[in-house]
């Protein structure tokens, strides 16, 4: 694996371990200011309103589960997509859900930022 995927998938990694642990000040970090989630039911959602939700634990996760991680290159724009299973409560529902997550991921001196990402029910 090349080293510019090797440092986009340690960002994903980074991102997930923070969600799991609550860890809103790293969130606050990866993702730009005016970052906007794009949630499986089409819901667009601000950063600030996820970090919020996540503090107050109407969106907890217990656990990520990466199934299948393709990342694309593309000079300084890349790509990964992932079929994970995400264990959380949403809006009080637990459950197991089988997600697609798709991120673009651009490049910034040597490292790699998320610039957009979208969520979709997997099979």
């Amino acid at each position: 694996m090349s080293e510019d995927k090797q440092k986009i998938l340690a960002v994903y990694k980074r991102i997930n371990d923070a969600m799991v642990n609550k860890d809103t000040k790293t969130l606050d970090n990866i993702f730009d200011k005016n970052h906007k989630f794009v949630h499986m039911n089409g819901y667009q959602q601000s950063k600030q309103e996820w970090l919020e939700q996540i503090e107050s634990e109407q969106m907890k996760y217990f656990k990520t589960i990466p199934q299948n991680t393709i990342i694309t290159l593309n000079g300084h724009i890349a790509t990964l997509i992932c079929d994970a299973k995400i264990d959380a409560r949403i809006y009080g529902i637990r459950n197991t859900w089988g997600m697609k997550v798709k991120m673009y991921f651009e490049k910034r001196g040597e490292d790699w930022h998320p610039v957009n990402a979208s969520e979709s029910v997997s099979n």
